[in-house]
């Protein structure tokens, strides 16, 4: 299913076919990563990552675990961000870059704290998929101001 999103890690000269199954497993992976970066990657955060993919995508559940073990899975087995990021810059608008950044952001404020290696990722992915600082900080009051209602 998601055989030349793999190939982008093997041959970075692959052309990115966009397929919208590339754009989930590739956000999903981003999620994951985030996830697991204050080296806690506890149930809270597996669900909400679940629910940001039925709310971004607009899938079931059962389309959502699919997408989610995908992912997970990309994350666990690569050791770069860049194949991830590229699908996503060069195949997302601005406005969906930014929403990736506001899940990011969810994520890291779903135990209630930000850790300085979430925060620095979500800044080193923002680069990559270029997202202006002033976008990347806007999307994380955004965020806060929801978890604060």
């Amino acid at each position: 299913m998601f055989t030349s999103f793999k190939d982008i890690f093997k041959n970075s000269n692959v052309k990115i076919e966009t397929s919208n199954d590339e754009y989930k497993v590739a956000s999903t992976a981003l999620l994951c990563e985030a996830a697991s970066m204050d080296g806690v990657f506890d149930e809270n955060e597996k669900k909400l990552i679940l629910i940001l993919i039925q709310k971004q995508f607009n899938v079931d559940e059962n389309e959502a675990k699919k997408i989610y073990i995908e992912g997970k899975n990309l994350a666990e087995n690569s050791s770069q961000l860049y194949g991830f990021t590229r699908v996503i810059k060069e195949s997302w608008d601005n406005e969906k870059r930014i929403s990736l950044l506001e899940m990011l952001w969810e994520l890291a404020y779903v135990d209630g704290e930000l850790d300085a290696a979430e925060d620095m990722l979500i800044r080193r992915i923002a680069g990559l998929i270029h997202v202006e600082d002033r976008d990347r900080i806007e999307a994380k009051q955004r965020i806060l101001k929801k978890l604060n209602k």
